[in-house]
């Protein structure tokens, strides 16, 4: 850290430069925070001061969580979804410090519309949360009532409501186009696409793969549209087109589309007749249950229930054939989150983040080395097709704690208002658990030792260590004030 302050005060590096090395460090440093905790049940302060609460029995949805969404912008708030239907808000900076430890507490909750009453909430457990690509004031809710939700953030209110006779696996939204449309995934072979203006299901992308498990839009191109389906397809789609697919990925073709035109032409070969691809092209041996574009466009990842995980050339379609080994897990016929990190967040290459059963794994995008297995205290996860498949502990999904906006669908700047980085996962023991960067911090010293130290020196020592990291990460952290 020395060397660097050193470098970068001399203008031997650019403050960039330094951003991006010092957030490679704490890309490979991330590890269990215990400390943050999620507690969603209506305890009264009289029982509360009876029964401290204990960290194992803490559940944030009593029947387990199956969805996450974090807002971009600030990084702030939270909106998780449970099995049993309700969804809960929740504000990360009500917590006063990364290093301290704190009981989040929902700010808000969507109960579950049940029995004869008619409530605003869905009737089934929650497949998929995401918030609207523009506004954190807005986010959307499916569920296996087969309905998508579109709701009103600070006041927790319906403000529109499809009913799409088919449940719903997960949806997206275009991070960078004019139009409202949402592309949805569901148990019919075909993508539908609901419209927020107009407030109906316009338009049905007919395939014949089987359910859709997955959709994600180009970050580059407002009308082009990926989906994976349950034969192994990947689609792309250019939805002005009445004519259906442009494109599928062939995990057989390593060389992409631009290449075969090129090495036709060079031969001789009619290149203006021959077929864009293979109709029979599959990217997966198995269904496809993850799709992700990286944030500048330029890739594509898929991943199967062949347990293979597959890094795309977004222009020219070829199979880069980045290889993940055999430690990778996947076995649910549910939409799998994918994370990857913003391009030039870090020094060095894209970090792809994938939910591995019980355990979290950090890897380098294109060369597939592990960079970090992240795994809650206690817990294993044995390597097989069968691992962690029916444990409690399980990862239904993951979410990056991010702030400043941007095109993409996660924020370029790790962190938010109090803290430098954060990977939240949804687990069916009804547990929200927090991982955080590995940082030294004045939380880290152990009071009990310095019971004689006056409180000057004390806060001597605090303001020292929070003007050393106000200067490293080019922003003001401090470990004793409160959140916004």
């Amino acid at each position: 850290m020395q060397a660097r302050l050193l470098t970068r005060e001399t203008g031997d590096v650019s403050p960039d430069d330094i951003s991006k090395s010092v957030n490679a460090d704490l890309l490979r440093s991330f590890a269990p925070a215990p400390q943050h905790r999620f507690n969603g049940e209506i305890v009264s302060q009289s029982s509360l001061d009876e029964t401290p609460e204990r960290a194992h029995s803490l559940r944030a949805h009593g029947a387990g969580v199956s969805g996450l969404a974090l807002e971009k912008f600030d990084g702030r708030i939270l909106v998780s979804g449970g099995s049993e239907g309700s969804i809960k808000i929740w504000d990360l900076d009500k917590a006063p410090t990364p290093n301290q430890g704190h009981v989040f507490r929902p700010v808000s909750t969507i109960a579950r519309s049940t029995g004869g009453k008619r409530l605003n909430g869905h009737s089934h457990g929650i497949t998929h949360l995401a918030f609207y690509p523009f506004d954190p004031d807005a986010f959307l809710s499916s569920s296996y009532d087969k309905t998508l939700k579109l709701w009103a953030t600070q006041h927790s209110a319906l403000t529109a409501e499809f009913h799409l006779n088919a449940t719903i696996y997960s949806h997206s939204m275009s991070p960078i186009a004019d139009h409202l449309l949402v592309s949805c995934a569901t148990q019919h072979s075909n993508v539908r696409l609901v419209d927020l203006k107009s407030g109906s299901a316009v338009q049905a992308l007919v395939a014949h793969g089987g359910p859709v498990l997955c959709t994600s839009w180009s970050p580059r191109h407002e009308h082009i549209l990926a989906s994976g389906h349950a034969d192994g397809k990947v689609r792309i789609w250019d939805i002005r087109r009445a004519g259906g697919v442009v494109a599928q990925l062939d995990q057989e073709d390593s060389l992409g589309i631009v290449h075969r035109f090129r090495h036709a032409a060079a031969s001789g070969q009619d290149w203006t007749a021959m077929p864009h691809f293979r109709a029979s092209a599959q990217a997966h041996d198995e269904a496809v249950n993850g799709l992700q574009w990286t944030d500048d466009g330029k890739h594509m990842v898929s991943a199967g229930l062949d347990r293979k995980i597959r890094v795309w050339d977004a222009g020219t379609g070829a199979n880069t054939l980045a290889s993940f080994g055999a430690l990778i897990q996947n076995q649910h016929a549910k939409t799998a989150a994918i994370i990857v990190t913003p391009s030039g967040l870090s020094a060095g290459q894209q970090v792809l983040i994938w939910p591995n059963q019980e355990e979290i794994l950090l890897l380098d995008l294109h060369d597939g080395n592990v960079i970090t297995r992240l795994r809650s205290p206690g817990s294993t996860n044995p390597v097989g097709p069968r691992a962690g498949g029916l444990g409690r502990n399980r990862i239904t999904t993951i979410a990056w704690r991010g702030a400043g906006g941007g095109s993409g669908h996660i924020a370029p700047v790790m962190g938010g208002g109090n803290s430098v980085g954060a990977i939240y996962s949804a687990h069916l023991d009804g547990q929200i658990r927090a991982w955080m960067p590995l940082i030294p911090g004045p939380d880290d010293v152990d009071e009990t030792e310095h019971v004689d130290e006056d409180e000057e020196v004390r806060t001597r020592k605090r303001k020292a260590v929070d003007s050393a990291y106000r200067s490293l990460m080019g922003r003001q952290i401090t470990f004793t004030g409160t959140g916004r």
